[in-house]
């Protein structure tokens, strides 16, 4: 068993590009948390990048979720990300065959919910998770825009998990 979870991606630049979870971070998820529990190996380059997405979770049954969603510069939309994903039970982790990540925005432009679709093989059910935001942080940090968002998660029993997204000024 590893402290650690990880996912990997190659940037548009052909860099990788891994971003790391503590798990202990993970299980202990409340929401409440004020600095990313996730760390960034490798160099985002805005230039080819429109926005990142770190989504991290604990689901009621105790679960853990990571995953990111890499959207390319001048893409029409989410369907254009890369995105990948982990499900972590008892300090296991598997591989997301698939993840569908949503945002809805409400009419003050801020995250007020995110759906997700997580497959955990190609041909079979997803698991359907929903979450509303709870609270809204948005700072600028050199050049780059981040907004965190705490959310209330639901599948079968509530949890809690932050989204961060991350855009270029």
């Amino acid at each position: 068993m590893t402290d650690t979870v990880s996912l990997e991606f190659t940037s548009p630049t052909g860099e990788p590009l891994r971003f790391d979870w503590p798990l202990g971070a993970i299980s202990a998820l409340d929401g409440s948390e004020t600095q990313p529990i996730w760390r960034l190996a490798g160099e985002l380059d805005w230039d080819q990048l429109e926005a990142v997405r770190v989504l991290t979770a604990r689901l009621g049954d105790g679960r853990g979720l990571a995953l990111v969603a890499l959207r390319p510069a001048g893409a029409r939309g989410h369907g254009d990300d890369a995105v990948a994903g982990l499900l972590i039970a008892d300090g296991e982790t598997e591989s997301l065959a698939e993840a569908l990540i949503s945002t809805e925005y409400g009419p003050d432009r801020r995250v007020r919910r995110v759906g997700l679709e997580l497959y955990r093989h190609e041909d079979g059910l997803a698991l359907r998770v929903a979450a509303d935001a709870t609270a809204t942080e948005e700072r600028d940090e050199g050049g780059v825009r981040r907004e965190r968002v705490a959310l209330r998660v639901r599948a079968g029993e509530p949890g809690a998990g932050i989204l961060e997204i991350l855009s270029p000024r």
